[in-house]
């Protein structure tokens, strides 16, 4: 009994430990803002769930301590302890940071918004990812009601201008994220940045080189197993990838991909609210109708959540090809099997049921579909 007792207090004293190291504390010195308001914090708890505190400021300071695990995005957010009837208009006064285990310093006047957080690592990356692509994006945004605004009006002149401002903008936002990316293996931060920017497509072919370079410690995070998962669903429909599915189509009907064994099927994720898709299938439809003879069939994959919605877009669109959805958004089946998360994208497959192009779209989809046909 007594080995058992002892082995149960190591262990005890082994969690507590590991626990401890992720234990953080931000002090606030904010002297400006007054005493009737709270600071409340937001952020990613060691389970991996977001949850909040918060606490009030005193004499112009604050104090909030807590677990979390690895490093993740946070938010400081300030406000009136009693609700501002007077100033429901004013913007929020908050501050996105990173949090992981250590201590962090506040400093400001009277504005979390304009504070400086300091203290960690995985904070410093952020600075400097902040001041590497977050200034042109700033520059980007400003830019982008205007552009919106020419577009709408159809004044051909005015978007042709601010077209050639943002697009050296664009460049130099891509351009520092890679720079930052690549220079930081060992940085959440720039975990976070190929999650949020290089994952909407992943093409297995060309992704290795966002994916391998990362080290241990960050890829066991939270955002590291999420990407691992995305990636590695991403490589089910790479190039040389046999696929097949089951799905009920518009009439109701159980439909199998390959049941279509022996034609050159091109499967095609779109949906009835997406402009881009929609602007694909006219040259679809010149596909299919050059190329139908020829043992080519289309199978349309639809991320609709409505049956209406989803049957008047073909209807509209004078699609004639195999129509396939169990009506759950991006919780479609089929892609969270493959872990699509944005459309319009398809895969090519060959008589046997082996992927051989993606992502085949334009005026010309004909003839890049041709060329596969044998």
């Amino acid at each position: 009994m007594k080995i058992k007792s002892t082995i149960a207090v190591l262990l005890m004293l082994s969690v507590g430990s590991s626990m401890a190291q992720d234990k953080f504390e931000i002090s606030g010195t904010l002297p400006g803002a007054g005493s009737d308001k709270k600071v409340i914090l937001n952020y990613v708890n060691i389970e991996g769930k977001n949850v909040k505190d918060s606490t009030l400021l005193k004499n112009g300071k604050f104090l909030i301590s807590g677990m979390t695990a690895f490093g993740n995005k946070a938010y400081l957010t300030m406000m009136p302890v009693k609700k501002d009837t007077i100033n429901r208009n004013r913007g929020a006064d908050y501050q996105n940071f990173y949090l992981e285990k250590g201590r962090y310093k506040v400093t400001g006047t009277n504005s979390l918004a304009n504070a400086v957080i300091t203290g960690t690592q995985a904070q410093a990356d952020y600075l400097e990812y902040e001041r590497v692509v977050g200034v042109p994006h700033k520059e980007y945004k400003a830019l982008v009601p205007a552009y919106m605004k020419a577009r709408s009006a159809k004044d051909t002149a005015e978007v042709k201008r601010l077209s050639d401002q943002l697009k050296p903008i664009m460049a130099r936002i891509e351009l520092g994220l890679d720079s930052f990316i690549f220079s930081h293996p060992d940085s959440y931060v720039a975990l976070d940045a190929v999650m949020d920017n290089r994952t909407m497509v992943i093409d297995p072919a060309t992704f290795d080189k966002y994916y391998t370079p990362f080290s241990k410690r960050v890829m066991t995070s939270f955002t590291g197993q999420k990407l691992t998962a995305k990636y590695n669903k991403a490589k089910q429909i790479a190039i040389g990838k046999s696929v097949d599915f089951t799905q009920t189509d518009d009439k109701g009907n159980e439909f199998k991909l390959s049941s279509l064994r022996g034609k050159y099927v091109l499967v095609d994720f779109w949906a009835s609210w997406c402009v881009p898709c929609r602007a694909e299938n006219p040259h679809l439809l010149k596909a299919y109708n050059q190329l139908k003879s020829k043992g080519f069939e289309i199978v349309g994959i639809s991320l609709d959540e409505t049956k209406a919605a989803w049957l008047n877009a073909v209807k509209h669109d004078g699609m004639p090809w195999i129509q396939v959805s169990d009506l759950k958004g991006f919780k479609t089946e089929i892609a969270v099997k493959y872990g699509i998360s944005a459309i319009p994208q398809n895969f090519l497959i060959n008589p046997e049921g082996v992927i051989i192009a993606k992502d085949l779209r334009g005026e010309n989809v004909n003839e890049k579909i041709a060329a596969f046909i044998k």
